[in-house]
């Protein structure tokens, strides 16, 4: 019993420093973006120091918690039945659709590629009921969308751009 306990001590310190860890790199290199004077106050930067700050201290309290002795308790099951056996369909599903967005969000666009990947996990993690997952979808992806490009004044990929103009002019003759 104490060697497992041991192992789960140090499996949380692996992985709330690796979390330390990736906030550190967050907020060094959001210090290191360039930003346009164009956006306004709220900006990347702004969001990206949020959630650096923030993984930093609950990362940091996390790692106290865990060199004080604290351990983590496993929840138990609601419903359904502990399965020691990996989960691959689901793991598959999940990533072909991260695939199948990388590829194609740059010709089909984020409104389009945004609820196949949402529908994609979705499917992967249980759920059952196709046609309000596929509304739930749509709508996440209208939102996100929006938030980003009006609220935070970030690119994400319209798609269907199809004009090719070997030259790099706007058009005319």
């Amino acid at each position: 019993m104490q060697r497992a306990e041991k192992q789960i001590a140090k499996g949380e310190l692996v992985f709330t420093s690796f979390l330390f860890a990736t906030s550190v790199v967050v907020l060094v290199d959001t210090t290191n973006m360039i930003e346009s004077n164009a956006v306004g106050f709220v900006g990347p930067k702004v969001f990206a120091y949020i959630v650096g700050v923030l993984m930093f201290v609950l990362s940091t309290i996390q790692l106290v918690a865990v060199f004080r002795g604290a351990k983590g308790e496993p929840e138990g099951i609601e419903t359904g039945e502990v399965s020691d056996r990996p989960k691959w369909k689901a793991l598959a599903i999940v990533a072909a659709g991260l695939i199948a967005y990388a590829a194609l969000v740059e010709i089909l666009g984020f409104l389009v590629m945004g609820p196949i990947l949402y529908f994609a996990v979705a499917k992967a993690v249980g759920a059952k009921r196709n046609g309000l997952l596929a509304v739930i979808a749509i709508a996440l992806s209208v939102i996100v969308f929006i938030g980003f490009t009006m609220g935070l004044q970030l690119y994400l990929p319209l798609g269907f751009d199809f004009i090719f103009d070997p030259a790099g002019q706007d058009g005319g003759w």
